[in-house]
């Protein structure tokens, strides 16, 4: 037996490159359950939202800014935004801004956000190819899955080795969802898997801060999965194999050993995952959302006051954790910052855009908060993650003690954002760039999106 079939036998994730390819290839829309349609449109709505939103912020101007210095503007609409840009720009802008603001939606059991990166290469080439609706929504569907079946194989692993599941994972998806809209062959289909792979990428070092990073890491996948398919399109070949094989993906990102490779699962073995993708109410960091939810719901249930409050107790579980000594100097990590977070739910009952603004980040209230809290992971609490997000926060004051466990946040499966919760965040994202109006006009158009022979005059008008 040669050495590379005594590594196939070894392999418990064999064949999973070819799973994802046939997978894609076979995907109808026709043939999709209603459920999985229904929350892909759901996505699709929520994650434009929070491209058009996210098209101002920062970091999502300064990278238009970077390309406009390096070359002319294209011809395809970017979300949000008045200047066009070509195929790949226009993938990489809306990835930024769909991740620029903490709204994303995400996998849980994965920890890795699927929207910011399918999306807006799907918007793109479904512009650029005058596709139908219904070819729109069957590119989403495989790019989530895509993503989603990745992501669950290698969880924990990935993100304990230090990297963003999301730019780790999302290349492929963004691939898969420009092959299918353009129509690529099963040989085409596993060259861009096998190109895809190279550009995976993205640390969690952000934690430590410089969260403006984080974002980018949306826009790179979205651009370089996108390039990957183009680049199979033209002939290029990619590694065989490249999820499960030798010093292929797996091996690198998660598990370190051939032979400790996990396998995947897609529909119809699995349920489609784009159904258990949760939805964020609140602009911040979802492994902290639980308990800024148990935190204000604390203080006003018991009417507990941001002053007299003495010690802050939170137990969650240990990924959470890591986000415990985020600093707030900056938007950026500021929504990922514990210490900060749970203040503005001590203080605000809630999270707002305008609570990330300069003054009051500066604000020494949060600084002498933050001295009150203690972030830990006890066993029992974190043996219940990935299958919820748990955390329970203690409040001490002169009054005495207060506890609340919250075990999944809002917007989740279990804990869900209902239709017409969703529309209303959208129109809140929407509304103050496009006007109510339109936004609410967009919104229907979005919703209805299967029905629509060319979806480029939707995507137009999403564009300032």
């Amino acid at each position: 037996m040669s050495h590379a079939e005594a590594v196939h036998t070894l392999q418990p994730a064999a064949g999973a490159t070819d799973q994802i390819v046939a997978f894609t290839g076979a995907l109808s829309y026709d043939a999709l359950p209603d459920e999985a349609r229904h929350y892909a449109r759901r996505h699709l709505l929520d994650t434009v939202g929070v491209m058009i939103a996210g098209a101002g912020g920062s970091i999502a101007t300064q990278a238009e800014n970077v390309i406009k210095a390096v070359r002319p503007a294209g011809t395809i609409p970017v979300p949000g935004r008045a200047r066009r840009a070509d195929l790949l720009d226009a993938a990489f802008l809306g990835g930024t801004a769909a991740h620029g603001i903490e709204l994303d939606d995400g996998y849980r059991h994965g920890s890795a956000h699927c929207g910011c990166v399918v999306v807006p290469a799907v918007l793109a080439v479904a512009y650029d190819r005058r596709s139908s609706g219904r070819a729109l929504i069957e590119a989403v569907v495989a790019g989530y899955e895509t993503n989603i079946c990745l992501a669950r194989a290698c969880a924990p692993d990935l993100r304990q080795r230090g990297f963003h599941p999301t730019s780790a994972v999302g290349p492929f998806g963004a691939a898969m969802a420009t092959g299918r809209l353009r129509g690529l062959n099963t040989r085409q289909f596993a060259n861009a898997l096998g190109i895809a792979a190279s550009s995976s990428a993205g640390l969690f070092a952000f934690v430590a801060g410089g969260g403006d990073i984080k974002r980018l890491h949306a826009g790179h996948a979205s651009r370089e999965g996108m390039q990957a398919a183009l680049l199979a399109e033209q002939g290029t070949e990619g590694p065989p194999n490249v999820i499960e094989g030798r010093d292929g993906f797996m091996q690198a990102f998660a598990f370190g050993r051939i032979d400790k490779a996990r396998p995947i699962a897609l529909p119809p073995v699995a349920e489609y995952g784009i159904t258990d993708c949760y939805i964020k109410p609140y602009a911040c960091c979802r492994h902290i959302q639980p308990a800024v939810e148990a935190m204000f719901g604390l203080c006003n249930d018991e009417k507990i006051s941001f002053e007299e409050i003495s010690k802050v107790d939170v137990e969650t579980y240990k990924i959470a954790t890591e986000h415990a000594h985020v600093p707030w100097d900056d938007f950026a990590s500021a929504q990922l910052s514990f210490p900060y977070l749970m203040g503005l739910a001590a203080r605000y009952r809630g999270v707002k855009f305008e609570h990330f603004d300069e003054a009051t980040r500066n604000d020494p209230a949060f600084a002498a908060f933050a001295d009150k809290l203690t972030v830990s992971a006890p066993a029992e609490i974190d043996q219940l993650y990935p299958r919820l997000r748990p955390a329970r926060v203690t409040v001490t004051t002169n009054k005495g003690k207060f506890v609340r466990q919250a075990d999944e946040a809002w917007g989740s499966r279990i804990v869900p954002l209902d239709d017409e919760g969703l529309i209303a965040k959208f129109l809140d994202l929407v509304g103050p760039v496009h006007g109510a109006a339109k936004a609410k006009s967009l919104s229907q158009q979005l919703w209805n999106v299967a029905e629509t022979h060319d979806v480029a005059p939707l995507v137009e008008a999403l564009a300032r």
